[in-house]
């Protein structure tokens, strides 16, 4: 999933060790990881359409698109919710699709017949279109973004007036036991593992921030909707192995320069965490997705 950590600094002693936010690097970092398992993502979760990315049919029923609009799908990554869009598109109609990662950009590609479509590597914090979209779609990116008011304010400058603005976000850590099953004994147990001010899975999780957030950047009726899905990993051991090779990819090889002994407890701790979801030797984790609406008045 998009769960992603940046590259931290560090002092050369584990004890001394002083982890600096830095925004530049972590869209570097973001970008490297992306590119790694772009394609484990997008075939084993988003095209499927399991557990969170059931979402993505509510995305489009709510953005209500018409077969000539002109749509940009920000953060759209291997083009599960750009895919769905061209099929409600006639020949008058335009896709654009934005993301860092290439190799998720060349998925979205090879995954989308419709003509008036294209896919561009930008940063969404730095937008560069010379004309006006109708609707703007972003599933599970807007927690990313360093700066995401800036992300939201730029939306609002390329959208035509009553255009629309659809996001889906993640739950609060609670409700998305996925991510925090593991997460949370790795704080525990490395509590430097990404600097203070990162931006994580569950930053608008609440839809109180959620609200505030598309609302302070000049969305109008904004309305917010609570999702609740399940996803089912199979075994711990099989859950563990996948979260490791594709949400903590990026900071795996961090915790294990921690040495065995720390991994064998954040291990240890996270499969007490997910006994409560173990259902006949499998687990059954819930997943609350929020996803909100806003208008360009």
């Amino acid at each position: 999933m998009r769960s992603v950590t940046i590259n931290l600094s560090f002092e050369k002693d584990h004890k001394e060790m002083k982890p600096i936010f830095d925004p530049i690097q972590y869209k570097i970092t973001v970008k490297t990881n992306w590119n790694t398992v772009a394609s484990e993502y997008h075939y084993n979760w988003a095209d499927k359409k399991i557990g969170p990315f059931k979402s993505t049919m509510e995305i489009i029923k709510l953005s209500s698109i018409k077969p000539d609009n002109k749509i940009l799908d920000v953060a759209c990554g291997t083009g599960v919710v750009s895919k769905e869009i061209s099929q409600v598109l006639g020949p008058k109609g335009l896709l654009v699709g934005i993301d860092l990662s290439r190799t998720a950009l060349d998925i979205a590609r090879g995954s989308i017949s419709y003509q008036n479509s294209i896919f561009i590597e930008m940063d969404a914090e730095n937008m560069g279109f010379n004309f006006k979209f109708d609707k703007v779609t972003c599933q599970y990116g807007l927690m990313f973004f360093p700066d995401s008011r800036k992300v939201l304010e730029s939306i609002r400058k390329i959208l035509k007036h009553d255009g629309v603005l659809v996001v889906a976000v993640h739950g609060l850590a609670e409700d998305v036991p996925y991510f925090s099953t593991i997460m949370k004994p790795v704080l525990e147990h490395i509590p430097d593992i990404r600097p203070y001010g990162t931006p994580t899975v569950h930053r608008f999780g609440n839809p109180k921030d959620l609200e505030s957030e598309l609302s302070g950047a000049g969305f109008e009726d904004v309305i917010i909707t609570r999702h609740d899905f399940v996803y089912e990993p199979g075994t711990f051991e099989e859950y563990w192995t996948d979260y490791m090779n594709s949400t903590a990819n990026s900071i795996k090889t961090k915790m294990e320069s921690y040495g065995q002994e720390i991994m064998d407890k954040i291990k240890q701790d996270a499969k007490k965490n997910a006994s409560q979801y173990e259902r006949n030797g499998n687990l059954m984790f819930p997943w609350t997705v929020l996803i909100a609406s806003g208008i360009n008045h």
